[in-house]
């Protein structure tokens, strides 16, 4: 996305320009430990690539732009669709790149547009059994599987904001179909799990149940020690409540909030286990 014409010949592309009726931009680093080149300038050019496309697809009914809650960083207060600066500060490169993106979507007033925000993105998916996991929740599971104790503010009982892949992949086909008015879309699994619930769950078909610690006074000595013990800079970076987003956003998806299927978190467990040792430290 982040080639002139995304790389093709001159034929190619007057083709695509003409045909063209939706566009769907879920491109990017999924790494919440990505730099900023990778998280930042990966997204400006390929998000502004992607609009100076649109404009010029004269078909062009709607672009689909799959964002994510991490747009609100450390914001402070309850979030919802309309908003998007808040103050916020950032924790890392991809949350930053992340809001960036939506910065240029939302500008371009001129595009008709739906911007949708997901989450942390769990399950197994219906193409393959393969999980990337060395970022995000998942980056915890090594530490986990293995016995080692995981300090999170109490004890993890706070909102993942999880949902499920193949569940997500359906919202973005019914955003697809729906006018693009320039609305937010926010999704995430209505049950709400926490994010011990979250590592329970996932590590549930290794038969471990995480240790999972009140961070308590140790939290700042944990950031400090953590990287020289090995633990995953995104898992101590997102120890504590991340937001507040208001439950509200849920009933503004037309046609309703769509429940995760059962077992999906236990599901992502399974899925791991095709994973070398480098992710499971060599337990299968």
């Amino acid at each position: 996305m982040s080639r002139h014409r995304f790389g093709l010949a001159e034929r190619d592309w007057a083709m695509l320009l003409a045909e063209t009726t939706h566009v769907v931009s879920a491109f990017g680093s999924v790494d919440w430990g990505a730099g900023p080149d990778d998280a930042v300038n990966l997204h400006a050019a390929g998000v502004r690539n992607v609009l100076a496309f649109a404009r010029q697809a004269g078909a062009l009914a709607g672009l689909v732009h799959v964002s994510s809650l991490l747009v609100f960083g450390r914001a402070d207060g309850r979030v919802g669709n309309r908003e998007l600066y808040v103050g916020q500060t950032f924790r890392n490169w991809y949350e930053y790149g992340k809001y960036y993106a939506e910065t240029l979507v939302r500008e371009a007033t001129d595009v008709p547009s739906t911007v949708l925000r997901f989450g942390p993105l769990l399950g197994r998916g219906r193409t393959r059994p393969g999980l990337d996991g060395r970022a995000g929740l998942l980056a915890a599971v090594p530490c986990l599987l293995q016995g080692y104790p995981v300090h999170l503010a109490r004890r993890g009982d706070f909102p993942s904001y999880a949902g499920e892949v193949t569940t997500a992949a359906e919202l973005v086909v019914r955003a697809v179909r729906e006018p693009a008015t320039g609305r937010t879309w926010t999704w995430f699994d209505p049950a709400e799990p926490s994010v011990a619930e979250v590592f329970t769950g996932v590590c549930r078909p290794w038969r471990r149940l995480p240790r999972i610690v009140d961070a308590g006074p140790v939290r700042f000595a944990q950031r400090w020690l953590g990287p020289r013990v090995g633990l995953p800079r995104p898992l101590l970076d997102y120890t504590e409540p991340w937001f507040d987003v208001d439950r509200g956003v849920l009933a503004e998806l037309p046609g309703g909030a769509p429940a995760c299927p059962p077992g999906y978190l236990e599901a992502t467990g399974e899925a791991l286990t095709h994973h070398s040792s480098r992710l499971t430290g060599g337990m299968r």
